[in-house]
């Protein structure tokens, strides 16, 4: 058994922390770096199982992380809208693909406009939270832990595991990325993250240079203090379990669905997932959610830096046809799997940008738009139309959807209650076909 060292400073930091703060094992599984991780029980607590809430059977969500804020306006382009040429004027994207007359996906999106055609994909307008402070790692805070302004010890996806499996399967939800997200941080399970030997992402967004605050953002979802006769006891179950995880994660990186190893596409080989593009992290995804036993979360994370302070055109351009070629690629590789009724894709990312542009680039801004795709989805526009004459007072689309209504949209797919996870309140948004 090897545990992954990746040398950037942000990492080797953030695994410092959790090395302190949480269960951690790791090996090595098919060219890949796999770690299962937990947190500790509090000293005296029983060992728990799961307690309630089942998924549908072998459904699976597929999130996306578009981490640094993804610039909104040129994401769903409100072409038509006359204040957008003032506010953007060297920016404006100029061939938008129209999507109903008013507004038009930005032009490397080509896959995801032919699933909208197709009635696959909803598009969710103005999602946010009151009072964003625009700061990255307080915005992430509140995304990962779904507790805007208090964020607690645990992450959302974390609290669907607890209730859901507990510590049975350490395969039910798994990172992509290059170690464990904090939306999966739970009181009672598992979960796994992995990379391939390179880290995935080697090279971390300018924005996460200055380590302090991410360690304190996971400082705050650290683990109670444990005992540690309760400590080691978790420490030998994460091994043990990662012993199984890496037996269960190798067949499904190696194997389609039939089981054929000859069946595999190329383009997703493991051997190939090696620069942290959100094609190959997908490419991983499809292994995952085409297995025998797939996971009921699949987190896409660090797929590229989405802060577009400058050089956002080029940059737009690479990182939308590269989110839309692994898109299109993990859709075809899961309907070819017969899976298509089965998965779902939800985009994430911590706000929008502003409005006008600032030289070659833009700001921190707060409501964005996300996308809920698959094949039992209702296609169409949800939640606020996007309109740049009702900006609030930064020059910010102002939010309509709350975030946890996102959230909420996804456990339905799980067939989970929201509210002992998101609070009370958060209605999905009604996207799939009955």
């Amino acid at each position: 058994m090897a545990v992954t060292r990746h040398f950037d400073e942000v990492e080797h930091s953030r695994r410092r922390f959790l090395s302190g703060a949480g269960v951690v094992a790791g090996a090595l599984v098919a060219g890949h770096a796999l770690s299962v991780w937990g947190r500790p029980l509090a000293a005296g607590a029983a060992t728990a199982t799961a307690t309630a809430g089942k998924a549908a059977k072998g459904r699976t969500v597929v999130f996306v992380e578009l981490a640094g804020g993804n610039d909104a306006i040129d994401t769903l382009v409100p072409y038509t809208d006359p204040q957008y040429r003032r506010l953007r004027p060297t920016l404006a994207v100029d061939a938008p693909i129209d999507l109903d007359g008013a507004v038009g996906l930005h032009p490397g999106l080509v896959a995801l406009a032919e699933r909208y055609r197709a009635g696959q994909v909803a598009v969710i307008e103005g999602v946010g939270y009151p009072d964003n402070d625009l700061s990255h790692f307080a915005s992430l805070a509140n995304w990962w832990s779904a507790e805007p302004g208090s964020p607690g010890a645990t992450g959302w996806l974390g609290r669907y595991l607890d209730r859901a499996v507990g510590y049975d399967d350490p395969l039910a939800g798994v990172v992509v990325g290059p170690g464990p997200s904090p939306a999966l941080v739970g009181e009672r399970s598992f979960a796994t993250s992995i990379s391939d030997t390179s880290g995935l992402a080697p090279r971390a967004p300018a924005w996460l240079a200055d380590t302090d605050d991410l360690l304190d953002t996971w400082a705050r979802m650290g683990s109670a203090r444990s005992s540690r006769r309760t400590l080691e006891g978790k420490v030998r179950q994460a091994i043990a379990l990662t012993d199984d995880a890496r037996a269960d994660l190798d067949r499904a990186l190696r194997a389609d669905a039939t089981g054929d190893d000859a069946a595999l596409d190329p383009r997703a080989d493991a051997a190939d997932v090696s620069d942290g593009s959100a094609t190959d992290a997908f490419a991983v995804a499809a292994r995952l959610v085409t297995a025998p036993s797939p996971p009921r979360v699949v987190y896409l994370t660090r797929l590229g830096d989405y802060d577009t302070h400058q050089g956002s055109a080029a940059r737009r351009d690479a990182l939308m046809t590269d989110l839309d070629t692994g898109l299109g690629r993990f859709l075809t590789t899961v309907e070819a799997a017969g899976r298509a009724d089965d998965v779902i894709v939800v985009t994430l990312s911590e706000f929008g940008r502003r409005a006008q542009e600032n030289g070659s680039g833009t700001d921190h801004g707060n409501a964005g738009t996300h996308f809920v795709i698959g094949a039992r989805v209702t296609g169409g526009r949800y939640g606020a139309p996007t309109t740049l004459s009702t900006l609030d007072s930064r020059g910010n689309l102002p939010f309509a959807v709350d975030f946890r209504q996102l959230y909420a949209t996804a456990l339905g797919w799980l067939d989970a209650d929201p509210e002992p996870i998101l609070g009370k309140g958060f209605t999905p948004q009604p996207v799939f076909t009955t």
